[in-house]
């Protein structure tokens, strides 16, 4: 009598992960509000901290942000009352994309309820990170990068920082995002890797 194949581990391991996801997206949406609240928590003292008297304040809107900057123009163009101000519009979820999959992946893992928990709040740190490393070089590429350099009175940077700023955002939004959650899976899953891979190598006899 034949008996059924059994399934591969890494085809049961991906199976999972497709299962996971949508529920580790809709995880990911619904508290995306109170993720940003901790993004502006830390994002706005560190922007005000870099260039004090620049950065007046982030306003957060649902889970978007304003990151509000002081500019220079002529008086007669400020009604009474008033002071010129440049809003940012910044969208913390762009660089953050990553962390339903690194969910997905740490949830589909066959790790005990201790690690699977540890690597889950890891994973959501790390990404909470980039979230702040993402608004902050976004806001700097506005202001350094696409305002003119009068509004800005008497701010000035040295002329290396517009290539890092430039190299920071680029980072914070195609890279780190998208290449992050398999870096933390495989530091936290480095035996179960080496099964998958001894699976995989492994020849009938």
């Amino acid at each position: 009598m034949l008996m059924p194949q059994q399934i591969s581990p890494l085809l049961a391991f991906v199976f999972k992960v497709f299962l996971l996801l949508p529920l580790c997206y809709w995880g990911w949406y619904a508290l995306a509000e109170l993720a940003t609240a901790v993004v502006v928590y830390w994002a706005e003292p560190l922007l005000q901290c870099l260039y004090p008297g620049l950065i007046n304040t982030i306003e957060q809107t649902g889970y978007r942000v304003e990151v509000v900057a002081n500019v220079t123009v002529a008086v007669q163009n400020v009604p009474s009352g008033m002071v010129a101000e440049l809003p940012i519009p910044v969208n913390p979820l762009i660089y953050s994309y990553g962390l339903p999959l690194a969910l997905a992946l740490i949830l589909a893992s066959p790790l005990d309820f201790t690690r699977t928990t540890r690597n889950i709040i890891i994973s959501t740190l790390v990404f909470l990170l980039i979230q702040i490393w993402g608004v902050c070089f976004e806001s700097l590429k506005v202001l350094f990068l696409q305002t003119p350099v009068e509004l800005l009175g008497n701010i000035s940077i040295a002329s290396w920082q517009p290539d890092m700023i430039a190299l920071g955002y680029q980072l914070g939004t195609l890279i780190l995002p998208a290449v992050t959650p398999i870096i933390l899976w495989v530091l936290f899953n480095q035996k179960f890797i080496a099964q998958l891979t001894s699976v995989i190598v492994r020849r009938p006899e």
